[in-house]
């Protein structure tokens, strides 16, 4: 059996990628485009970032020129307003962006107030409240870096309005994870980053990498009190496998 989770583990982690560095410039493709874009669904690029939306508060890429120190750019990505929540949880329900990481990360915004007489606060959250966090103060004067360090665990992270739109023209983050395949997906088995949906009720397993088995269920089921670390679930009787990385 452990022999057996560990060549099924090598194999999931080569579908990870971890990146020193991420930029994602959105005046560059997949997002620069003419003469504007709305985004009316949620996507995911390649790359790791999500442009989050419920259908009716959308995203627009728009043609806009601003130099953010020394690099210029042609695009923005306009909130049009504030990422909505449902209290009392602080996750975004639209018009918010993205990604997981690895753990602790620093976090680079190109952006500017849709007012240039407002002042607007971005919101970070990570999946599961455990930190709540913003960057104040984003001016409408002029486009400018916004720098901050996230110190919590590994996570999918959210960044959102607080209130009225913000202008995105690049984001950076260190340590970000990309998932490159999730072999289970198909069979209804996926990871929101709290949770493992098991949308079929098929028979899973999750295990650590030391090969004991922690939980095992024909539901979903909630990884906000597992300890922190890297977890395989499999679909019990089959040899595809998930990792997870809390």
């Amino acid at each position: 059996m452990k022999k057996t989770l560990l060549l099924t583990t090598v194999a999931i982690l080569s579908g990870i990628a971890i990146q020193a560095q991420t930029v994602w410039n959105f005046s560059n493709a997949p997002f620069g485009a003419s003469p504007s874009v709305t985004f009316t669904s949620t996507f995911t690029t390649t790359d790791g970032l999500t442009v989050g939306t419920d259908g009716t508060a959308l995203f627009s890429l728009t043609s806009n020129s601003k130099t953010i120190d020394g690099t210029a750019y042609t695009y923005r990505l306009q909130t049009g307003g504030g990422g909505a929540n449902v209290a009392p949880s602080f996750i975004p329900t639209t018009r918010y962006l993205s990604f997981n990481v690895s753990g602790g990360c620093t976090i680079n915004v190109g952006m500017i107030s849709s007012n240039s007489s407002s002042v607007r606060t971005l919101i970070i959250v990570n999946a599961d409240q455990s930190v709540v966090d913003s960057i104040p103060n984003v001016i409408g004067s002029s486009a400018a870096t916004y720098t901050y360090n996230y110190t919590g665990k590994a996570s999918k992270l959210y960044l959102y309005s607080r209130s009225s739109g913000i202008n995105f023209y690049y984001l950076s983050a260190t340590n970000v994870v990309t998932s490159v395949r999730n072999i289970l997906a198909s069979k209804g088995v996926s990871f929101d980053g709290t949770e493992i949906i098991n949308s079929k009720s098929l028979p899973i397993e999750v295990y650590n990498l030391l090969g004991k088995k922690m939980v095992s269920a024909n539901t979903s089921i909630s990884t906000k009190n597992f300890q922190r670390g890297i977890y395989i679930v499999r679909v019990k009787g089959a040899d595809d496998a998930l990792k997870i990385c809390l």
